[in-house]
């Protein structure tokens, strides 16, 4: 390995000793057990955490404190703080809430959506933006099915991409439980809008998206674990990713990633969030939903008049809805990484603000970004209702001024050209094998 990477591994090992060494932990507490702690509580989750609905995100938590994780992640009707009774305190530790004035005030903005009904979800609005999905839907089969044109089938690929964009952004919504409080409800639904409408399974989503929330551009060598929106195998936007760049091959794709991060985007994003559903999906219901995805999407592909047509007409559509990737990946790239064990040392808050990218649009282009534009309000409180965001995104940036925390926020292109000069600089750190 050439010098460089090695020099890298040194200081990456002494910042892993130090994550290692500090934070609150269950001194006293039976070896054997798994306790989690939460506003200054151990609870014994020994025998939930395998079950726990939102997937191993709770397993990056153990002997940890989890309080702001818990309270952004977990539905406002009081259930969730019910079965949190219900479980064995088996000891306590010091939670300061004073630690961060800007974590202080945040939690404060927290208590203030949820008294003034922030989190409550207007399902007229949410009906609505199904209706368009059903709209958009319909236009496209009726090109399919009305026109012989070649043009007018292209145009049709174009809004079956815009369908499964729009679909991919209410089941993002959905499992986030933005519409719906109901765990039951919303897996039912979770699994029409994602498996049979989007082709990706809901469930699949959930548990990786979960993790990506609560651990946010974060990586641990020693158990080989990465934010699953952190890391491809095919590039690197951050030195701490180098070391796991291990062939010749990938070393070479570093030092092109800035030309192929869009085009592998569009052509493989689509394809490479299928098979990674498929592969770790467990569930029989959603293996039945790919099976409907599958009959209604070779059902539309047999009204086009022969295979060329129906090549191009789905390469238009997983082309172009590889946009929706792109979308997710830029409120990141350009940003920080950190071992998992650091994060556990920092503040939710502050943390979630300073590792996240805003996009700037008008009001009226909302619709494009489906709510991944408020990326911050997102990352903070991720069960505010997307129809909320512009809001409670007024209400951070006053508290951000307050406390000289920076907000950032840019427009698309500017966000896009902020993630291709970050890949292009890695180029010029990444130093290939000299051997």
């Amino acid at each position: 390995m050439g010098a460089y990477k090695e020099h890298m591994e040194t200081v990456l090992t002494q910042r892993q000793k130090a994550a290692d060494s500090s934070g609150p932990t269950p001194n006293g507490l039976a070896a054997d057990r798994k306790v989690v702690g939460v506003a200054g509580k151990w609870y014994d989750v020994t025998t939930f955490v395998d079950r726990h609905p939102g997937g191993d995100v709770l397993k990056y938590f153990l002997n940890k404190d989890a309080t702001d994780v818990f309270r952004s992640s977990h539905p406002v009707s009081g259930v969730s703080e019910k079965f949190l009774k219900s479980l064995k305190v088996v000891g306590t530790y010091k939670y300061d809430f004073t630690a961060d004035p800007f974590n202080q005030d945040m939690r404060g903005l927290y208590e203030r959506l949820l008294k003034e009904g922030y989190y409550k979800t207007n399902l007229w609005w949410y009906a609505r933006k199904a209706a368009v999905c059903g709209l958009i839907f319909a236009a496209m089969v009726w090109l399919v099915v009305g026109f012989q044109q070649t043009w007018v089938h292209c145009l049709a690929g174009v809004l079956l991409a815009i369908f499964w964009q729009q679909i991919g952004f209410m089941m993002h919504d959905l499992m986030h439980h933005q519409i719906f409080e109901t765990q039951k409800v919303t897996n039912l639904v979770g699994t029409f809008v994602g498996s049979v409408c989007f082709g990706v399974s809901a469930n699949w989503w959930r548990d990786e998206h979960w993790v990506h929330h609560m651990l946010t551009n974060t990586i641990c060598y020693k158990t080989d674990f990465q934010d699953p929106q952190v890391f491809e195998p095919t590039w690197a936007q951050n030195v701490m990713l180098f070391p796991l760049m291990k062939t010749n091959f990938q070393a070479f794709l570093v030092q092109i990633q800035h030309i192929i991060f869009i085009p592998a985007c569009m052509i493989g994003g689509r394809l490479d969030a299928i098979i990674g559903s498929y592969k770790d999906e467990k569930e029989f219901r959603q293996y039945i939903a790919f099976g409907l995805h599958w009959m209604w999407m070779c059902a539309l592909l047999s009204l086009l008049p022969n295979w060329q047509e129906r090549a191009m007409f789905y390469t238009i559509a997983a082309f172009g809805e590889g946009l929706l990737h792109i979308q997710i990946l830029i409120n990141h790239y350009a940003k920080d990484i950190f071992l998992k064990d650091e994060l556990h040392q920092m503040e939710f808050y502050r943390y979630q603000t300073e590792q996240n990218i805003n996009i700037s649009n008008p009001w009226w282009m909302d619709w494009f970004h489906g709510g991944l534009n408020f990326h911050i309000e997102h990352h903070c409180f991720p069960r505010v209702p997307r129809h909320n965001l512009r809001k409670v995104g007024d209400m951070i940036q006053e508290i951000c001024r307050k406390h000289n925390v920076p907000y950032d926020s840019s427009p698309f292109t500017t966000v896009i050209w902020r993630t291709l000069n970050t890949l292009y600089n890695m180029k010029f750190l990444f130093k290939l094998d000299p051997r």
